[in-house]
């Protein structure tokens, strides 16, 4: 097999030496059924891996500093619309606790799957990606994170340059307010967020949280999703959609 090794500097210019390449390697993808999500799978596609399975964890709550909350019960709709298996677990941990729960799933997978590694969207929160290899480490699998130090602005608009159709589902950063959730995430929608990283310091990408997408349609879609109906909850500076329903157009 055909190896290369890839550097990549993050923001504070440290090197961050990263799994080699192996042309289909068999990868499970951490999916929470956002934009960064899915571009993982295509970034990782591209790179040469093969997407063998997607895992998706339910958290207990919305506190969780490891995985999204909103809507991650309906990735189910999206591993059919890109036409992959998915296995979906609940954790009712919090904290490091979740490490624990994630590497007991990352091995079953590994065992039904014959995955070799994982893949996740981190881009720079160290938390998540130092928690996320630690787990995949304990069961001897690499972990890849494509999508690591990339700048913020420059990788949006790769994920818009492909036609992906994100909604907003969560919000919690000052400049965001009930009228953000629901949104679809375009080019207008990401000038207003350019203006609010000036004023407010959001990410654009909601990288820190800011904000919580579910996409809707992507270049690895067979069939879009259409979101039948939905609910927004309100508490006072922050929020979040649940959805009613979901079918295939």
């Amino acid at each position: 097999m055909r190896l290369s090794l890839r550097e990549k500097q993050d923001r504070h210019g440290i090197s961050i030496r990263e799994a080699p390449v192996i042309r289909n390697m068999r990868l499970a993808v951490l999916f929470s059924g956002g934009k960064d999500s899915c571009y993982t799978i295509m970034k990782a596609r591209e790179q040469g891996y093969k997407v063998n399975v997607l895992i998706t964890i339910i958290p207990r709550s919305t506190d969780s500093r490891l995985f999204h909350y909103p809507c991650v019960e309906f990735t189910r709709f999206q591993a059919e619309a890109m036409k992959l298996p998915i296995s979906i677990y609940n954790i009712d941990s919090e904290g490091d606790y979740e490490v624990e729960k994630l590497t007991k799933h990352l091995s079953e997978v590994k065992r039904i799957f014959k995955i070799e590694g994982i893949a996740s969207g981190a881009l720079a929160s160290r938390y998540q990606k130092s928690r996320f290899e630690d787990a995949a480490g304990r069961v001897g699998l690499k972990c890849f994170t494509p999508l690591w130090g990339m700048d913020p602005i420059h990788l949006l608009n790769e994920q818009l340059n492909t036609g992906m159709e994100a909604m907003i589902v969560a919000v919690a950063a000052l400049g965001l307010g009930q009228d953000w959730l629901g949104r679809i995430l375009d080019r207008e929608v990401t000038k207003t967020l350019l203006k609010i990283q000036g004023n407010c310091g959001v990410n654009p990408v909601g990288e820190g949280g800011e904000y919580e997408t579910f996409v809707l349609n992507a270049p690895i879609f067979w069939r879009r999703l259409k979101i039948t109906g939905y609910r927004k909850l309100w508490f006072g500076d922050r929020g979040h959609i649940e959805i009613d329903g979901v079918e295939f157009e």
